[in-house]
């Protein structure tokens, strides 16, 4: 079986968390320092602005870091405000939102990139919208600067959690709204196994956010206030310095791949907006909905059918995301429930992601454009029967 994704890892790995588990010096310290430097100096090879600092720090998921973002807003976020997000997305984002007692509202998202829809996202504002969460859906670059002009007063929050190496004009995701966030889930361009990290130059709101990730303490024995504990490990940082040691060589395989695939296959291939420079963390298309054959009018059957044909053909398909207006803590919101979301409709029912990981051999791309050929055609009507 290909496997949809897999760590990219190397003996070196190992051994440096038998190094950390020799040095008995398990929670956050000169490793995590060392991770955070990484990322943050690879963002300044990428583009990102060196006046003023770029602040990175190491949090123990990306959810967390959302958390920590949400919790930090200029004007805050509570009870009665509002938070715009994309309805195609992980939950973590609407989570994070009510999780401070504040309504997720939900946005369409473009039906090329996958990404928010500056058009929806001015239909939606309100004088109670406190924040805009722009995801990189699957590494592709949020049109942040449309969002940005569409209110300049709003806290703009970029959850990067997929985007690490890419770019937009020239400018590193992560580092586009006022705060960024990233995910090192096994499922990301690399990996700590479960780990984030928080991102932003603005000095004063770091500070706030280091503090807070350490039970809200400023310095050994300094309390400034009520914090959870959201560090990040040595044993996890160990893992991510070596992972970003590796990261130009990985990203230059992921686009190697992406591009021999999406060439060979005439599929919806996710897009990006102009300017981007796409990581391919994941490698996705939509499936239309189909005019004929045994799944006519019925994409999500059509789309159902694909993958596990794939599977069976011994190429790991899967979804691609959720519809967050259906699953019942958000569709609870009214807000959601008086609008429709066709396009995020269309990505979930419709969407399929093949594997695409840097371990991947040229063969193995070459069986998943094989079985996508062999299948596609006959998922959506254009060919009679299943091969």
């Amino acid at each position: 079986m290909i496997r949809l994704t897999r760590p990219y890892f190397s003996d070196a790995e190992a051994a440096a968390l038998s190094e950390v588990l020799a040095s008995g010096m398990l929670i956050q310290g000169a490793r995590v320092a060392a991770f955070e430097a990484a990322v943050r100096d690879h963002l300044y090879g990428l583009g990102a602005p060196a006046t003023p600092g770029l602040h990175a720090l190491a949090v123990s998921s990306g959810t967390t870091a959302l958390e920590l973002c949400l919790a930090t807003t200029p004007r805050g976020v509570a009870a009665g405000d509002e938070v715009i997000v994309p309805a195609v997305t992980w939950p973590s984002p609407g989570n994070a939102v009510l999780l401070r007692n504040a309504d997720a509202v939900l946005v369409d998202v473009d039906p090329v990139t996958w990404n928010l829809s500056p058009h929806e996202v001015a239909r939606a504002l309100t004088p109670r919208t406190r924040a805009i969460i722009a995801v990189d859906q699957f590494g592709v670059p949020a049109e942040v600067p449309a969002l940005r002009a569409l209110a300049s007063d709003i806290d703009l929050i970029e959850d990067a959690a997929c985007a690490l190496g890419s770019t937009l004009h020239g400018a590193p995701c992560g580092a586009l709204g006022d705060i960024g966030t990233y995910s090192f889930h096994p499922r990301k361009v690399i990996t700590t196994g479960e780990g984030g990290m928080v991102l932003t130059h603005d000095a004063p709101r770091a500070e706030r956010i280091a503090a807070l990730r350490n039970h809200g303490q400023r310095s050994v024995g300094v309390f400034v206030g009520a914090g959870p504990n959201a560090r990040l490990s040595e044993l996890h940082a160990a893992l991510g310095v070596l992972q970003m040691a590796k990261l130009d060589a990985m990203l230059a395989r992921r686009r190697a791949l992406a591009a021999a695939i999406r060439d060979a296959v005439a599929l919806a291939w996710q897009g990006a907006p102009a300017g981007a420079t796409v990581n391919h963390q994941t490698l996705g298309f939509v499936l239309p909905t189909p005019t004929a054959g045994p799944f006519a009018g019925d994409r999500r059957a059509a789309r159902d059918a694909l993958v596990a044909a794939l599977r069976e053909s011994g190429v790991e398909a899967g979804i691609l995301s959720y519809a967050l207006h259906r699953l019942p803590q958000f569709a609870a919101l009214g807000v959601n429930n008086v609008r429709r979301f066709p396009v995020a409709d269309a990505v979930v029912d419709g969407g399929v992601a093949v594997p695409l990981h840097p371990g991947m051999s040229d063969g193995d791309a070459e069986v998943v454009i094989a079985q996508l050929q062999r299948h596609a055609a006959w998922a959506v009507g254009e060919r009679a029967v299943r091969p």
